[in-house]
């Protein structure tokens, strides 16, 4: 956040005409995306009715599902009846050109006790006719959605000052935190609960910003980096703590899956990235990006996610430049290892200001589309910042609660839910 930026009515006629049925499934040319039992309803349905609708009419079919559950979809079920009314013999107009059809064929998935039902009326001139044909009880078993995932978050640092970004290296017995502000890293050691050492180190910014930009990188428990604008400070315990501040040459901000190029004087990314085998990869500024996780499935580096300036984030796939847009996100994305299901998954915050409280969404992107996971986890305040950790199966999270005005520290992941 850094930008402000069915029950469809079904009516059976009293009298139901006994129907001339196949006596066996008649085998189908056409591969259908149905599993086999309604694959099999399908073709017997289709036979009824092209018997009932003579060749020399044309037909239309709707397909709708008044159980609200059937493990099909409609539209599925409505392509592949379409086909096979065409193998025996009928003529099908789409349902956009309904009114030009002779016949217009209403179909509903239906429910009894046994199960699943396809249910069609085929209003004839003379005499309304239906059709009932049942789904074989292999395919009634109750519909069982997929788990989604669930997003949770633990506080791990709250204070009264800003915090830029944070850190925990653990070794042995002995716990340490990385606290990292805009003008100085704070050291907090623990021996269990118990804090055996506070230290404070000032750091150089070299540009000043209402909204610094600062990221810290653990190498060892001994060691720690961190980024702040066009600075580069290097921590290291020997025996004490200690801190060095050089100019960032380079400007580069090692991330996960590439280097970044950053603008102190812009407090953005230039678009401009590293790759390991030192290919560069050139995008619009942007605030944040993400690229699928080498375990994921295509996870090569060559599809990158950003969070633009203009407050839209564009996918981009290879060098075919910005393939889609998405709208109503805010400035920071993160890709996370998928608790549910193996796809590219992101965790991208809300568009709100810095008034707002904010949130964070799981997204899944499946070629040049996008959807939600899951329910939104709400945050009491605007998120500042938002980084991926190491292994990429949590993100660290800093925001600001608007009713206590302290600033917290969480760690944000998934969970694959019941």
């Amino acid at each position: 956040m850094r930008i402000p930026l069915r029950i469809y009515g079904l009516f059976l006629p009293t009298i139901v005409l006994a129907l001339l049925a196949a006596s066996f499934a008649i085998p189908s040319s056409a591969q259908s995306p149905l599993p086999q039992p309604w694959t099999e309803a399908v073709i017997s349905l289709a036979v009824k009715i092209a018997t009932a609708v003579t060749p020399s009419r044309t037909m239309s079919v709707d397909v709708r599902d008044i159980t609200a559950g059937a493990p099909v979809d409609p539209a599925a079920v409505r392509q592949a009846l379409e086909t096979e009314i065409a193998t025996q013999g009928g003529r099908t107009v789409p349902i956009s050109a309904d009114p030009a059809a002779d016949v217009a064929v209403r179909v509903t998935i239906s429910q009894d006790v046994a199960g699943y039902l396809l249910v069609a009326e085929i209003p004839l001139a003379d005499k309304s006719q239906a059709a009932i044909v049942p789904v074989s009880a292999a395919a009634t078993a109750p519909f069982q959605p997929s788990p989604q995932p669930i997003l949770h978050r633990k506080i791990v640092w709250q204070q009264s000052n800003p915090i830029v970004d944070f850190g925990q290296a653990v070794n042995a017995s002995q716990t340490v935190w990385y606290i990292l502000e805009p003008d100085r890293l704070l050291v907090h050691e623990f021996n269990g609960a118990d804090e055996v050492l506070q230290v404070a180190r000032s750091i150089s910014r070299l540009y000043t910003s209402r909204d610094p930009r600062g990221r810290i990188a653990i190498t060892d428990p001994t060691h720690v980096t961190a980024w702040m604008a066009a600075a580069r400070c290097d921590g290291a315990w020997t025996p004490s703590f200690s801190i060095d501040c050089t100019a960032n040459v380079d400007e580069q901000w090692p991330m996960p899956s590439a280097n970044w190029t950053f603008d102190p004087s812009q407090n953005n990314f230039t678009g401009v990235l590293t790759l390991s085998n030192s290919l560069t990869v050139r995008l619009p500024a942007f605030y944040s990006a993400a690229s699928p996780l080498s375990q994921v499935t295509g996870g090569s580096g060559s599809r990158w996610l950003v969070a633009g300036l203009d407050g839209r984030a564009q996918l981009f796939s290879g060098a075919t430049g910005a393939s889609t847009y998405f709208n109503g996100w805010g400035s920071d994305i993160v890709s996370i290892a998928p608790a549910c299901g193996s796809s590219w998954q992101l965790l991208v915050t809300g568009a709100g200001d810095w008034t707002q409280s904010d949130h964070i969404q799981l997204y899944q992107v499946d070629g040049d589309h996008a959807s939600a996971l899951g329910q939104p986890l709400d945050v009491p305040g605007p998120i500042l910042t938002m980084w991926p950790s190491d292994d990429g199966k949590s993100a660290r999270v800093v925001s600001r609660n608007l009713q206590t005005g302290m600033y917290e520290a969480s760690i944000v992941s998934p969970s694959c839910g019941d």
